[in-house]
Order: C-alpha cells, then sequence, then structure tokens
C-alpha cells in the first residue's frame, strides 16, 4: 500500500514542467519483476498531474526487468551482452504496459530511445529538444528510456551510465522546472538509514559539495543502475542548469503533486541559477 501524508500546504503550482523519473525499484518494487500495481499507481499519479496542467516526461527504467520476466535464464548482472538482451526483451513489453495504462486514462504517450551520441552536438541536441517539447505542446506525454540495446560502454565510451545521468540531460534538455527523482529511500540522509537507525533526512541542499558528496555511499546492484552517488551527480548537473531537484520515495501517494505544489517530500536541491535556454 502507497504511504500517505497530509494534502498539499500550497495553492499555487511551483513547477510546471517536470522530469519524472522512475527507477527499477521503485518499478519492481526491489523485485526482480515489474509490479504492475507499482506501475499503475505510478501513472495514475502521472495522470493526475496532467490533469492539472502540469507537463510531465517520464524517464523511466524496467526494460531489462521486463524480458527477465520472460527470459529469466539469460543473466543480466554486470555483462553488457546480456543486459542488452534483456533490453531487447522487454523494451517493447515495457512500452506496452505503459500504453496501456495511459490510454485507460485517455494520455497519448510517445517513446524516446536515446543514446549519449544523439544528444553530443548542437544539432542533435536541439532535434531531441524540438520532439520532446513538441510533443508536450500537444498534450502527449514522452517516456524516454536510455537505448540499451545499442548503448553499451564498449561502443567509444557513448553511454549516459544510467537513468538517472539520462534524466538530469533531458531535463536541461526541455528547460524543466523540476526533476523529481523517484527512489527507495525517503531522500538523501546523513548516513546510510538502512544500517544506521541515527540517520536523519536531509530535507534540503543548496550546495552539492564533496561533504554532500560523501554521505552516498558506493552502490551495487545486479537489478538496478545507480544508487545516490548517481543521484547526486545528476541533481549537481541538473541544478547547475537552472532546474530544481527532488529526490523522494517513489511509493509516497501523490508524490508528484506533492512535489510540484512545493510541500515538503524527501530532499530539495535548488537550482543555481537560471539556465539561459529556459524559453528556448
Amino acid at each position: 500500500m502507497a504511504r500517505q501524508i497530509p494534502p498539499f500546504k500550497n495553492d499555487a503550482l511551483v513547477y510546471k514542467r517536470i522530469v519524472v523519473k522512475a527507477g527499477t525499484n521503485v518499478l519492481t518494487h526491489g523485485g526482480s519483476d515489474l509490479n504492475r500495481a507499482a506501475m499503475d499507481s505510478l501513472v495514475d499519479q502521472i495522470a493526475k498531474a496532467w490533469s492539472e496542467g502540469i507537463e510531465i516526461l517520464l524517464v523511466t527504467s524496467g526494460a531489462i526487468a521486463a524480458g527477465r520476466e520472460v527470459e529469466p535464464n539469460i543473466s543480466g548482472g554486470k555483462s553488457i551482452g546480456a543486459s542488452q538482451m534483456l533490453a531487447a526483451i522487454g523494451q517493447s513489453r515495457l512500452m506496452h504496459a505503459y500504453q496501456e495504462l495511459f490510454s485507460k486514462r485517455g494520455i497519448t504517450v510517445a517513446q524516446a530511445l536515446l543514446t549519449a551520441q544523439d544528444v553530443d552536438d548542437q544539432i542533435g541536441y536541439q532535434n531531441v529538444r524540438n520532439t520532446l517539447v513538441g510533443l508536450l505542446e500537444r498534450r502527449i506525454i514522452p517516456i524516454v528510456n536510455e537505448n540499451d540495446v545499442v548503448d553499451t560502454a564498449e561502443i567509444n565510451n557513448q553511454r549516459f551510465g544510467d537513468n538517472d545521468v539520462l534524466s538530469a540531460i533531458v531535463a536541461k534538455i526541455v528547460s524543466a522546472d523540476l526533476l523529481l527523482l523517484l527512489t527507495d529511500t525517503d531522500g538523501l540522509f546523513t548516513s546510510d538509514p538502512k544500517r544506521n537507525q541515527q540517520a536523519k533526512l536531509i530535507s534540503k541542499v543548496e550546495i552539492i559539495d564533496e561533504s554532500i558528496m560523501s554521505l552516498a555511499e558506493e552502490h551495487s546492484s545486479n537489478i538496478s543502475r545507480g544508487g545516490m552517488i548517481s543521484k547526486l551527480e545528476s541533481a549537481r548537473y541538473a541544478t547547475d542548469a537552472g532546474v530544481a531537484v527532488i529526490v523522494a520515495p517513489g511509493n509516497l501517494k501523490n508524490v508528484i503533486q506533492i512535489s510540484a505544489f512545493g510541500s515538503q517530500v524527501g530532499t530539495l536541491f535548488t537550482a543555481k541559477v537560471d539556465y539561459g535556454g529556459k524559453n528556448g
């Protein structure tokens, strides 16, 4: 059951254009397979925010987990080849699941698979921006994922690394107001809350310096890439581009709306500057 917190405190919308990143652990509830109830809850939240005039781009993980459902004998782990095969099997299944869930709510979605090479020059960057912003203007929700099938560390080192990084880049490309990183923790703590019961949630970070980076411990998982280190690096990139970032629990009811209307949730990383490309 989704966790709940009190209703919104603010009536005014604080963040209108939001990139929502849903990690594998959010979509699987920590398991190895996609959790359809978790996906339905996420889509329901996005649909409600959409109906309130909030523009949403969804950066989603889950292709490898979807592939593992039908081919469990292919072991992902750290093997690039196995992960590519699972992603190839699972990407269409993941997108089909999203299409069905959004369609039930009367929302059209569009798939965008990106590689680092797609945005490493001005022409590619602008083309991606035009497509994503154009979809938003036509009230279509872009669903973005890294193209794991062709984008590997073995190909000219041109890889985003994980979807935290990808979501930060997308947030800058579309001049988002907020990057919302949904994860399986409540935010950034003074130490690992799974190991230290005295750890305290940090509600706001204005400067991501080495003291903040040191709070994140090395992440290791055979299910997902990323972790808090990746989220802090992504937050630093996004905030430098003028995009506020919130790291918040993905199982919290109405977390998207709560964030959009400026109520306290998770850890807020404040934007450092106004990105010069905000309006085009």
